[in-house]
């Protein structure tokens, strides 16, 4: 097993239960839905019934606890119809794409999470999983994506210090390890305690960075 690969084990270990749990309040929040007039699927969105509405939480909550038991597949299934019943919603689509992101069907999970940010866009969560997955396909041009969508992670939540050692992870990846550095120097100053962004700092000093 490369380091990269883990790097992305640990990350998505760490991550997966807060970033999980964090979604789940999307349900309270409101959602933009202007992108979607013209399709006319405002009107079919408000035209959801109460109970086709208490379906869908149960649906989803019936996919988070075959989550937490690593049924990842049987989870999918269930949020796909989910999604079927409630289209365009960004608390679906996120679990979707995660649960392809640790899959490692990476496209997949940006398809998902770009209808997601269609319908909210101000969930620094789904810009951080994007970059996380556009980072994950490799390859300069998809590092420069992964650069972008975290820094716009950054921009609706400065005081995240996973996304800055995200970027860290990128600018890396990228042989940028001046730029690495500081990411990681930036997490440790919102949170001291954050031993991945430590150990990845210590590396970059051994090697006079």
């Amino acid at each position: 097993m490369t380091i990269f690969q883990l790097i992305l084990l640990a990350t998505t270990a760490f991550f997966a239960y807060q970033v999980y749990i964090h979604i789940n309040q999307l349900k309270d929040q409101p959602q933009n839905e202007e992108s979607f007039e013209e399709d006319g699927i405002v009107s079919d969105l408000k035209e959801l019934t109460p109970a086709t509405l208490a379906h869908v939480r149960n649906l989803i909550d019936e996919a988070d606890r075959e989550f937490e038991q690593k049924n990842y597949d049987k989870a999918l299934t269930i949020l796909r119809e989910a999604n079927r019943k409630k289209p365009f919603d960004s608390e679906i689509l996120y679990k979707i794409a995660f649960i392809h992101y640790i899959n490692k069907n990476y496209q997949d999970a940006i398809e998902a999470l770009e209808d997601a940010i269609k319908s909210y866009k101000n969930d620094p969560d789904l810009y951080s999983l994007m970059a996380s997955s556009y980072r994950a396909k490799g390859g300069f041009v998809n590092l420069n994506k992964a650069e972008e969508y975290i820094k716009e992670a950054i921009h609706l939540d400065k005081n995240n210090p996973k996304y800055y050692f995200n970027l860290g992870n990128i600018y890396l990846d990228k042989d940028k390890k001046e730029e690495a550095k500081w990411a990681y120097e930036k997490a440790l100053e919102i949170d001291e305690n954050f031993e991945a962004a430590k150990e990845e700092l210590e590396k970059l000093k051994t090697q006079n960075v």
